[in-house]
């Protein structure tokens, strides 16, 4: 993948980044029994980025992960090999329960651009690889209670001496709908949601509900709702909305308390998201997105075309542009270009 942009953090500089990764994926299986699953990622990124202070500055961000599984072959101003694990885990099964131990992703709510209730696996709508979910290093236990219906609790501690982070969820099935209870704990803050997946009308309709209860700061809701219908020409249209309660002086006091709290919330309280898709041949596709922070009213867009080459090679690229205030969420952006190309063996 190369990517094309400036720096956000000053001095404002123009950068050229080439990310080249090979993900190879393992799995032994013993049916109804044992999984043991590895996604190994070894990566080499090249170019001026590397020697910028906004790559410094990331760098030295709190790690999501518990266990520090990657290890660095090679570290430069313009060259930085690197591998690490994208998934290890491995599975038990004994008759209606299923254990899962290692690094792995825990499905979570049903926000698309935000979530409310998913701060293991936290959503990133400017996330150029949109396909790549951000993994939890978690034990999990999941009972089969019935063919809809499902009890979880998921285990996940934190870097350092940080509270670990634990959920409970129920999941069955209501008349037409998908609808999940979920208590929870991340940071020392306790909340209690409900999610909800829907049709009405041939619109798909989400939407989670959270109360939380800090364990600094006051009391809030939380609430995602979201609709996508398919026409049938091939185009899909999607409308996403966030709103928080929360003061947005106790969020941002959160974050500098709390430093991996701003990896997995929203910046702001308030937004609105559309995204769409068309599909011109089987083989060729563009994606547009659309996003507002209704609190500071910055904006981003983004538009993207991918083309299946064959049956194992993916071409696409993109651009991204951020609109708003110099010190707003997304007016702080700074224009981006992209081509990656794909090929499975």
């Amino acid at each position: 993948m190369l990517v094309r942009s400036r720096t956000v953090m000053p001095p404002a500089d123009d950068f050229t980044l080439l990310l080249n990764r090979t993900r190879l994926k393992l799995s032994y299986v013993v049916p109804e029994s044992l999984e043991l699953h590895v996604e190994n990622d070894t990566e080499l990124r090249a170019g001026d980025y590397l020697g910028t202070a906004q790559a410094q500055a990331e760098a030295a961000h709190p790690t999501r992960s518990y266990w520090d599984l990657q290890s660095t072959w090679l570290d430069g101003d313009r060259r930085r090999i690197t591998n690490d694990f994208f998934r290890a885990y491995a599975k038990a099964s004994i008759g209606p329960v299923d254990v899962k131990a290692g690094r792995q992703r825990i499905a979570i709510g049903t926000g698309r651009l935000w979530s409310t209730l998913d701060m293991l696996n936290p959503l990133n709508p400017l996330q150029i690889e949109r396909d790549e979910y951000v993994g939890v290093d978690a034990a999990l236990a999941e009972l089969r209670m019935a063919s809809l219906s499902k009890l979880s609790l998921a285990y996940a501690p934190l870097p350092g001496s940080a509270d670990p982070r634990w959920v409970g969820a129920w999941r069955t099935h209501v008349g037409e709908a998908d609808v999940n209870l979920t208590a929870a704990r991340y940071w020392g803050d306790h909340l209690a949601g409900l999610d909800l997946a829907t049709q009405v009308g041939g619109i798909g309709v989400r939407a989670e509900f959270t109360g939380t209860w800090p364990r600094h700061g006051t009391r809030y809701v939380s609430t995602t709702i979201g609709g996508e219908y398919a026409f049938e020409n091939t185009l899909t249209v999607s409308v996403e909305a966030y709103y928080s309660s929360q003061p947005l002086r106790e969020r941002r006091g959160q974050f500098l308390t709390e430093p991996s709290r701003a990896q997995a919330q929203p910046a702001g309280t308030r937004y609105v998201g559309f995204t769409g898709s068309y599909e011109f041949t089987p083989l060729l596709k563009t994606t547009a997105m659309w996003l507002a922070n209704l609190n500071d009213h910055s904006r981003f867009a983004s538009v993207s075309l991918a083309w299946s080459a064959s049956d194992n090679l993916l071409l696409q690229g993109g651009v991204q542009r951020f609109f708003g205030d110099d010190d707003s969420e997304y007016g702080r952006g700074q224009p981006l270009a992209y081509l990656q190309l794909q090929w499975f063996f």
